[in-house]
């Protein structure tokens, strides 16, 4: 699960916002979804409307995996729009008094690779949920390969995986149960969520969507996958609806600590700082805001918010590399303030195209590997480079520097330390590297 659950294509903040909008969602949606999929290369997208509190509308398009239509029981790899979920059982444990989130989580479990860095004396709750941990997103990405302290817990930001993957182990330890178990008990069962779970062998495989790449191939995945904090949840658009009527609706918390969860605490993006766990976005037309968070895995992209104030919200889940680019049309077309709140979730800078010459961008064409273990190709365009791979849309490269390329509508920069490696940077923050192999 990478940053790149933000990598949402977009016209760049330009626009001026309306004293009024319209509170009703727009299903005009349905009639252009078929040729998003098309030209997206996605094969299947599962959506759910709120409106007035309440699911209004769940549908499914196109397939989930080949030969087996998209159904609104369709199960759905959620990737990182587990963090929300999560979070969500961490502050029920915080309400209920059993947990705290100012504790340092030494006081529990201390990752080997960190035991000897002082830091990990002073990390708490609270620095996961922000991401400010000081861990990067995950530590294979990391040079080093280990898990490491990259700044003083609290004091910047950088989104993480690994955090929430710490808390995980905190509390399973804590709790003497595993993960899954205070889910069920605590979110599941209470909210009526009875399509959602880790893996497990009694599920339906003819229910789960497979994950595609943007030009709509099955990666060929196993089923099977680990239980994470920070991902895999299985999830269906009803159920995640239900999930996000419950924040709507205040999540059984106290006041002061529903306010402390939707307080921005850090900047990774202005428009979109994120609260314990969410992102928030305030200012939006007639005073109304937005709680917001999406997912990405290879092969699976997700989205999701509700706005509070009109009571209304969404899920899309889709099955394909090409996901951000189908949610963010939907959203844009089924929301009044759509484009503004996927505008505000990227907050990309105008940026400026440079020309360069053919011979110096003939020297990142070729096949990488990632830090992650992908493989991804780059070939010349015309003035650009082509870029391909596993877990993203294929894009376009346009370069501002002689060594730093951008994407148009996204918030991502390729920096190349040279001919044989490039770093790529989403969000300010560095989400993976990669060698040229051939």
């Amino acid at each position: 699960m990478k940053r790149l659950i933000l990598l949402i294509p977009i016209l760049f903040i330009g626009i001026s916002l309306q004293a009024q909008v319209n509170t009703k969602v727009n299903l005009s949606f349905e009639d252009k979804v078929q040729t998003w999929l098309t030209e997206n290369n996605v094969p299947g997208v599962s959506v759910g409307i709120i409106e007035e509190g309440k699911i209004k509308y769940v549908k499914a398009f196109g397939e989930i995996q080949k030969g087996v239509p998209a159904e609104v029981n369709s199960i759905f790899n959620i990737a990182s729009m587990t963090k929300p979920v999560v979070t969500m059982l961490t502050l029920k444990l915080v309400e209920e008094g059993k947990w705290k989130l100012d504790e340092p989580l030494f006081h529990y479990w201390v990752d080997p690779d960190v035991k000897d860095e002082p830091y990990h004396k002073i990390l708490t709750t609270r620095h996961v949920l922000n991401h400010q941990t000081g861990f990067t997103n995950w530590r294979s990405g990391h040079p080093t390969k280990k898990l490491t302290f990259d700044f003083e817990p609290g004091t910047q930001y950088h989104y993480s995986g690994e955090g929430f993957e710490y808390l995980r182990k905190v509390l399973e330890r804590k709790f003497k149960k595993p993960l899954e178990k205070l889910l069920d008990s605590l979110i599941f069962k209470p909210i009526g969520m009875e399509n959602t779970q880790y893996w497990n062998e009694s599920i339906d495989t003819l229910r789960l969507a497979r994950c595609h790449d943007a030009n709509g191939n099955d990666y060929n995945f196993s089923y099977k996958t680990s239980v994470l904090a920070a991902g895999n949840l299985l999830s269906t658009t009803e159920d995640y609806c239900k999930f996000l009527i419950y924040v709507m609706n205040g999540a059984g918390l106290s006041q002061n600590l529903y306010d402390d969860m939707l307080n921005p605490k850090t900047t990774g993006n202005e428009h979109a700082p994120r609260g314990l766990g969410w992102e928030i976005i305030k200012d939006l037309p007639n005073g109304e805001y937005a709680i917001e968070h999406g997912g990405v895995n290879t092969g699976m992209w997700s989205m999701s918010f509700i706005l509070p104030k009109s009571q209304r919200g969404i899920v899309v889940l889709t099955n394909g590399d090409g996901g951000a680019l189908l949610y963010s049309n939907i959203i844009k077309e089924a929301f009044a303030e759509g484009e503004t709140i996927i505008n505000y979730i990227m907050g990309v800078s105008p940026r400026e195209m440079v020309t360069l010459s053919d011979e110096v961008l003939e020297r990142y064409t070729g096949d990488w590997l990632d830090s992650d273990g992908r493989e991804h190709t780059i070939v010349k365009g015309d003035g650009v480079l082509k870029f391909s791979g596993e877990g993203l849309p294929n894009v376009t490269l346009y370069p501002e520097s002689e060594n730093k390329f951008f994407l148009k509508g996204f918030d991502v920069q390729f920096e190349f330390t040279n001919s044989d490696s490039f770093t790529l940077i989403s969000a300010g923050n560095i989400d993976w590297t990669a060698k040229k192999v051939k």
